[in-house]
Parts: structure tokens; C-alpha cells; sequence
């Protein structure tokens, strides 16, 4: 071979590659670009669902003691459910710098019994815009319930708060990943 060819067969060959760097740089740029949401998204979701964690489990045991500091009404009323979401609401507007309420939702469950094994009806109150999806009733639950030394089957209570967050990844993908929820559920007193 000749040097006049191999200078035009190598410039030939050069000029058929000169768009692939752009287009693996997009490609490239997509990838990342999908992975920095993802990843904020996922931090976003976690720093919420921390938060509730911390509230839910906080405010099942004021539920809990309150049958202690308020005297031995063990029904929850709806005046404490309030009580609650009044708690709940300037606990978040605190931690969240900017808490909506219209993204909010509370569920307040009690499960008492009659006698042992003889569970009342369960009540339920519900606070908020959204409502919270638990995942199993607080009656299937009973089997955690245990019999004092006086007797008597101790209640249950569960706090569930949810709250409605970004859709910054599912937006990207046309897929709805908004919701953080957290329960807790108590033994009562």
C-alpha cells in the first residue's frame, strides 16, 4: 500500500465517527441526569419517612398514656383525635419547611376489649386531606394484645400519618411514587 491511500482511507474512517462522541455524551448525560433524580428522590422520601417514623411512634405513646395523665377513659374520643391532628399538623409545619395541609392525612385506631378475647368495635378516626393506607385492620392484629395481672386484655392503639411528597423520578417515568406513610402501633395501658 501506498502512504497517499492510507492518508485518505484513515481520513475517510475519521470522518464517519464524528457524531458518535455527541451522541454517547447525550446518552451519557440521559443516564446520569435520570440517576441524580432517582437519587434525590429517594433521599427526599427517606428524610420524610424518618420524620414520620419519629411521630408516629411518638404520638401512639401519648395516646397510649393518656388513659395515665387524663384519668382511666380508655375510648378514644374525638375531642383526642383532634388533639392529635392538632399535634401532627404543627409537628410537621415545624419539621417541613413547606408542609401543606391538603398533602396530609391521619388515621387514630383504638382496639379495646370487653372481656378477654371479646374485642369492642374499633375505632377509627380519620384527620386530613389524604387517607392513609395501613396495611393490615388493627383487628387482625389482636394477637398482640396481652392480659394484665388484674385480668383485663389491654388495648391497642395505632397513629398512622401520611403525607403526599415530590414526584420528581415518577414524573420522569409516568409513574405515581408520591406517598410516605408511617405507623405505630402501642400496647395500652
Amino acid at each position: 500500500m501506498n502512504a497517499p491511500n492510507l492518508q485518505f482511507n484513515y481520513c475517510r474512517g475519521q470522518s464517519k465517527q464524528r457524531g458518535t462522541f455527541s451522541i454517547e455524551f447525550a446518552i451519557v448525560g440521559i443516564f446520569f441526569s435520570l440517576l441524580l433524580a432517582f437519587s434525590g428522590d429517594v433521599i427526599i422520601k427517606l428524610s420524610v419517612k424518618g420524620k414520620l417514623d419519629r411521630l408516629t411512634y411518638s404520638l401512639v405513646n401519648v395516646v397510649k398514656e393518656r388513659t395515665q395523665l387524663y384519668g382511666a377513659d380508655y375510648e378514644l374520643s374525638k375531642e383526642e383525635a383532634d388533639d392529635v391532628d392538632t399535634i401532627v399538623r404543627h409537628s410537621l409545619e415545624r419539621t417541613f419547611g413547606n408542609f401543606q395541609t391538603s398533602q396530609y392525612g391521619l388515621q387514630v385506631e383504638e382496639l379495646s376489649f370487653a372481656a378477654v378475647d371479646k374485642p369492642n368495635p374499633v375505632i377509627i378516626e380519620k384527620r386530613g386531606a389524604i387517607d392513609c393506607q395501613v396495611g393490615e385492620a388493627i383487628s387482625s392484629l389482636s394477637s398482640l394484645s396481652v392480659v394484665s395481672n388484674r385480668g383485663r386484655q389491654m388495648p391497642l392503639y395505632r397513629v398512622s400519618v401520611c403525607y403526599e411528597t415530590d414526584n420528581w423520578i415518577g414524573s420522569l417515568l409516568g409513574v405515581e411514587f408520591t406517598r410516605v406513610e408511617s405507623d405505630a402501633v402501642v400496647i395500652g395501658r
